[in-house]
């Protein structure tokens, strides 16, 4: 897991592991300094031709910027460093860097009158190593001026540790904001790099290790991470060589109404693809016929319904009686909003004692009487989106840490872990951790794709991943599905169907196998 931190807390980390120890500060700075040049050298590969500009503040982003430039001059790169300060109010590691970058007959240039810049255009890639991570409020003067010069270039550009401008705390980009399309941000991951609109403005992020003491992060960290995929391969279920379908887990689907019967088929579809033994789909009586067409692998079980289609609450009873023997229950997609529906589901919550995915339909039978999910008897995971949030819990704030806070909150309050879907996922647990996904793209805005994580998630499940887990892996595997499906459909033409064929090629590259 890789913590993901608020500004002071990197801060802390860097002011606590450098000591007031110049040698110790300029040796991190280099290390910042070589994923610059990585990073750079990557990207000029496909713009040659043309000078590269780095323009640097007076701190230790400007620093950063220097040792950069020293390491692409030595390559043999023509570099061209700008200055936003006079180069004399440079102090400790950022004087140290800009002395070693002069020695080497580095060019440079005091920017005086934003004219300066005007040769911009001309570069073969731009390095912002303007502002750093603590920045609060709007860019102003020469900077302000630096930051419109860079976005009106028409070159790539490549942030140093954040794009200039941009709160790494909320996301919220300044008036001017440069806009990267590569940050190398320093250490570990900032929270507000991960959320929008700041991620708009962050383009592609790396991130680059400074090799800072494990006791020194653990002390400073927070309970935010997100999960690499070393983390997701250890806690990726063995297949069991000698294992039959039994072994390899049982799920029970709670799924379905008249006229919807297309949800609870891409929830079964999903498992399976996942890798669990077997699916059991219950759903009105009705629909059977319809689901015996779309689901040939699924075996399929009819429920009392109302005249409207929906299930009724007199199968109480009969689904307790299937739960017996399954190893993961989904109930949700497709069932409807009708009174019969919501309270059974309510009923089932409080007397099911094996780990639960609780999605859509599901979700809105608790409106009104949120309270009531504090009752569920298992381990419970609740996967809202903002308009299910809303409608269980209230208005979500704006701010990227005050969601998490919230939802932090309710998750141990309720015994519960959430999975809050968005364009950056969020999941929370009911010890605390909090995990963020942002790994998917706007293929995921598509009817249907709910429906195919809460299958992944629930055959996670009943293959023996703890319900949290299963959570961030279910996350991960559906959003690399639908990127992977973008790849040759594009983002606008990726159905839920589409996400589902991709499944496979995500554990492939888990379980590090050939495609």
């Amino acid at each position: 897991m890789i913590p993901v931190l608020t500004a002071r807390q990197m801060r802390e980390i860097d002011e606590k592991a450098i000591g007031g120890n110049l040698v110790c500060g300029y040796s991190y700075m280099q290390r910042a300094a070589f994923g610059i040049f990585e990073a750079a050298s990557e990207m000029i590969e496909a713009r040659a031709g043309g000078e590269i500009a780095i323009i640097c503040g007076k701190g230790n982003n400007g620093g950063d910027g220097y040792v950069a430039a020293r390491m692409l001059m030595d390559a043999g790169h023509n570099v061209m460093c700008y200055s936003l300060y006079d180069t004399d109010e440079l102090r400790g590691e950022a004087k140290i860097a800009f002395n070693e970058y002069i020695s080497r007959k580095g060019n440079f240039l005091i920017l005086n009158d934003i004219a300066d810049l005007n040769a911009l255009n001309n570069s073969s890639l731009i390095i912002d190593a303007m502002l750093g991570t603590g920045l609060r409020g709007d860019p102003r003067g020469i900077c302000a001026q630096a930051i419109e010069a860079v976005n009106n270039s028409g070159v790539p550009v490549l942030s140093v540790d954040t794009p200039s401008g941009l709160n790494n705390d909320t996301g919220i980009p300044g008036d001017p904001c440069v806009k990267a399309d590569v940050t190398v941000t320093m250490g570990f991951p900032k929270v507000g790099l991960y959320f929008y609109p700041g991620k708009l403005f962050t383009g592609r992020l790396i991130v680059q290790d400074l090799g800072y003491p494990d006791e020194i992060v653990a002390q400073k960290k927070g309970a935010i991470y997100l999960p690499s995929l070393d983390f997701i391969r250890k806690n990726f279920p063995p297949r069991d060589p000698d294992g039959s379908k039994f072994e390899h887990g049982l799920a029970l689907l709670v799924c379905g109404a008249r006229g919807y019967t297309g949800a609870p088929t891409l929830v079964a579809e999903a498992a399976l693809r996942t890798g669990c033994g077997m699916t059991h789909l219950a759903s009105p009586l009705s629909c059977i016929p319809i689901l015996s067409i779309k689901n040939t692998e699924t075996v399929l079980h009819a429920l009392d319904e109302t005249g409207n289609g929906t299930v009724a609450y007199s199968s109480l009873n009969q689904i307790l009686e299937l739960i017996k023997g399954k190893n993961a229950l989904c109930i949700g997609p497709g069932l409807s909003h009708d009174p019969q529906a919501c309270q059974l589901v309510r009923e089932l919550i409080s007397n099911v004692n094996i780990p639960s995915v609780l999605d859509a339909d599901g979700l809105n039978a608790f409106k009104g009487v949120s309270e009531e999910l504090k009752k569920h008897s298992g381990e419970l995971i609740i996967t809202p989106h903002r308009g299910e949030w809303q409608r269980l819990f209230g208005e979500l704030p704006s701010e990227p840490l005050e969601i998490i806070s919230q939802v932090k909150s309710i998750a141990s309050l309720y015994r519960l872990t959430i999975l809050l879907k968005g364009s950056t996922t969020i999941v929370a647990t009911p010890k605390g951790d909090v995990f963020i996904l942002p790994f998917g793209n706007s293929a995921l805005a598509k009817a249907g794709t709910g429906d195919v994580l809460s299958g992944i998630i629930v055959s996670l499940i009943a293959m023996g991943v703890s319900t949290s887990v299963a959570a961030v892996i279910g996350s991960y595997i559906q959003q690399k599905a639908a990127v992977l499906a973008s790849q040759s459909l594009s983002e606008y033409s990726v159905t839920a169907t589409d996400v589902i064929a991709n499944i496979h090629k995500v554990i492939l590259s888990i379980i590090g196998a050939d495609r």
